[in-house]
């Protein structure tokens, strides 16, 4: 049987099965956190700054700074280039007893470079943060030795080394904790709905006439078990309340007789004595 709910109406199902959204929330937040704490293997980072200068002469102009801003980008293929890549390969094995082929190497950097600055900085990227340092420091420093031969350029000048970084770049924990904590509330809010139309029992009046087509003749308030147990309390103290009042009745009735008792004894006394 169809159903449909407007907005009111899910707002009340979610509301009354908050507990539930409430503990798939916290579920998600704690397979997050399993799985970014002990899963996944963090990855740490570290970048070498490195600047290409032109020399110094009376006929440098802006023509030539342009020219070598362009040839950035001719430096960044130079760097992951076999050239470059093969003797950074046999430098941190000789250097640091890191095994890692060409294609590790170029996978692992990447180069970055601010917009219209002859700057630019090899960043790389490792499961290892003492590694991620050498890889960078390895590549730059590779980079500058063969550029002056190649590329004819040797005004390169590293301005920046690259140092160990202990915090990981990745995963980010508090991301994986609030992406957790969504996919649990959004889990528990189609649950709950799944529970609502799944529950048969009859909800209100308004289910008995237009689902089931029945007439109401009368309908008997609930009472719940706190009306119930106030109920008890109030007869309890009612009865005991009247008990009382019965028991300084009597207690009043009997003092009365004896007081007609004793005068009515008084008065036969007295008549015998005028006798």
């Amino acid at each position: 049987m169809d159903q449909t709910y407007n907005l009111n109406q899910l707002f009340s199902i979610l509301l009354k099965r908050i507990k539930m959204i409430i503990f798939w929330g916290l579920v998600g937040i704690g397979v997050s956190a399993a799985i970014t704490f002990f899963v996944i293997t963090p990855k740490y980072s570290s970048q070498a700054q490195l600047v290409v200068t032109l020399p110094q002469t009376e006929n440098t102009n802006v023509n030539d700074v342009n020219s070598n801003l362009q040839m950035i980008n001719t430096y960044k293929d130079f760097i992951v280039s076999d050239l470059v890549l093969n003797q950074v390969e046999n430098r941190l094995k000789s250097d640091y007893n890191m095994k890692m082929s060409p294609e590790e190497i170029k996978d692992s950097i990447s180069i970055a470079q601010n917009q219209n600055s002859q700057m630019f900085s090899i960043i790389s990227l490792s499961q290892n943060a003492k590694s991620a340092a050498n890889i960078a420091n390895t590549v730059a420093n590779i980079f500058k030795e063969n550029a002056k031969d190649v590329l004819n350029v040797d005004r390169i000048t590293i301005i920046s080394n690259a140092v160990v970084d202990t915090d990981p770049v990745s995963p980010n924990h508090k991301l994986f904790l609030i992406f957790g904590m969504l996919v649990g509330i959004g889990l528990g809010m189609v649950f709950a709905m799944i529970a609502e139309l799944m529950d048969r029992t009859v909800k209100d009046s308004q289910f008995i006439v237009e689902e089931l087509g029945f007439t109401i003749l009368g309908t008997v308030p609930e009472v719940s078990e706190k009306d119930i147990a106030n109920y008890i309390k109030k007869a309890k103290n009612l009865a005991a309340t009247q008990l009382s009042t019965r028991k300084a009745t009597t207690s009043e009735n009997i003092v009365n007789e004896n007081l007609v008792e004793e005068k009515n004894t008084k008065s036969t006394r007295r008549n015998r004595s005028r006798i």
